[in-house]
């Protein structure tokens, strides 16, 4: 079982900078080089990052009665079950897109009014991991679905 913060900070620009780039896979070295900065600034940076990401991972699934499972701050995703629908829920999170939660579901995407913003949110993910896609077409549902999977691959 995880704790919950009481405080909640969102990460400063140059951490999610750092961390962003760690996402990506540069190593904390190569982040020092890139940032003309020292490695320790790099690993002190980093971790603040991985806590405060982490925080707000944990508040999400908080504030929506979700059990967490999983929980990747350096990945920004964690899993768990919603307690409210039954299912399991999936968090995320992104520089961009802040945090999102998600559910185990099989919508009616098409006939749903908020078809684009879900697809551009979810492509906006893939974009800002650098997991190509390869058919943005698809159905909100069927994209998430791979973009979940694909992070649960990478734990």
């Amino acid at each position: 079982m995880f704790a919950y913060p009481r405080k909640v900070k969102y990460p400063s620009k140059t951490q999610i900078d750092f961390w962003s780039l760690n996402r990506n896979q540069f190593s904390g070295r190569e982040i020092a080089a890139k940032k003309d900065v020292t490695p320790g600034m790099v690993s002190k940076t980093l971790s603040e990052a991985n806590n405060r990401v982490k925080a707000l991972l944990q508040n999400a699934a908080r504030m929506n009665k979700i059990t967490l499972k999983v929980i990747s701050p350096e990945l920004g995703y964690a899993r768990g079950t919603s307690h409210i629908f039954n299912v399991n829920a999936y968090i995320t999170f992104s520089p961009d897109n802040g945090v999102q939660v998600w559910y185990d579901h099989k919508g009616s995407c098409v006939q749903c009014e908020k078809f684009a913003f879900c697809r551009d949110i979810i492509l906006q993910e893939f974009k800002e991991r650098n997991i190509e896609v390869e058919n943005p077409s698809l159905r909100p549902t069927d994209l998430i679905e791979i973009l979940l999977n694909t992070l649960e691959e990478m734990l």
